[in-house]
């Protein structure tokens, strides 16, 4: 810009110090002198038209800067918005992965206490089912039989010796079942030594009930004393039926 000044003073001050065609100068060298003026002047005009386009260009650039600039500042507005929203889906997404495991958690607990009481229902509808259709009928010997089946397997996991059935032990075990049915109470015979009683009713096999028996006995204080004795060599399960309730008795001792 500062250039295109000059050039155009001194266009100026050469047109007002041109000396006209006197006698002290030839034609020819007037001549020269205007084409050298001549050229100056096109020269100027050529670098006016110039600097036109480029102050044009110059306020295109500005124009499109401008633009991209506030672009930009949009672009990073966004940008800082979705890493916002980021970080809050990603505490979001944690709490609802706790809360589905919590809930998971809370159904494998569930389906457990589901899974049980379909097993208690399954055994209340077989012991219905026996009671209302009388389909069913357990026999006392069965009873026994597995009863003692099972304090046998109780003593050998526990590193113990079988114990061999007593005939005597036998007759004193039913005995004081018959008692107990008669007197509607737990009764514990004469025999003394080691004894357990109960009574129960409403089983659908005789293997259920020997087990829900022994679950009972293994409940109580006596259990190993009498059940896990080791100089205990003999033993008998008595059982006597009255209605629908077997009352039993269990008899151990070192003599049969």
């Amino acid at each position: 810009m500062k250039k295109m000044r000059l050039l155009s003073m001194l266009l100026v001050m050469a047109l007002f110090t041109i000396p006209s065609c006197t006698s002290g100068v030839s034609q020819q060298e007037y001549d020269r002198v205007s084409n050298e003026l001549r050229d100056a002047r096109n020269q100027l005009a050529s670098i006016q038209g110039k600097l036109a386009e480029a102050e044009q260009l110059k306020e295109v650039l500005t124009r499109q800067s401008a633009a991209a600039k506030s672009e930009f500042e949009a672009m990073q507005a966004r940008y800082n918005e979705l890493s916002t929203e980021h970080d809050g889906l990603s505490k979001q997404l944690e709490a609802t992965k706790n809360e589905l495991e919590a809930l998971q958690d809370n159904y494998d607990e569930l389906s457990a206490e589901y899974d049980e009481i379909e097993t208690q229902f399954q055994e209340l509808s077989e012991q219905y089912n026996m009671i209302i259709e009388g389909r069913v009928e357990i026999n006392e010997k069965d009873v026994e039989q597995a009863l003692f089946k099972l304090i046998n397997q109780e003593r050998v996991n526990k590193g113990l010796d079988e114990i061999s059935l007593g005939e005597n032990l036998y007759k004193w075990a039913l005995s004081n079942s018959k008692a107990m049915a008669t007197y509607q109470r737990e009764e514990y015979s004469d025999y003394g030594s080691w004894q357990a009683v109960y009574w129960i009713a409403g089983h659908s096999t005789p293997e259920r009930m020997a087990d829900t028996v022994l679950t009972v006995w293994k409940g109580k204080q006596e259990y190993e004393r009498f059940f896990l004795n080791v100089t205990a060599r003999f033993g008998a399960v008595g059982i006597y039926k009255s209605g629908d309730i077997f009352y039993i008795t269990y008899i151990a001792d070192y003599f049969h």
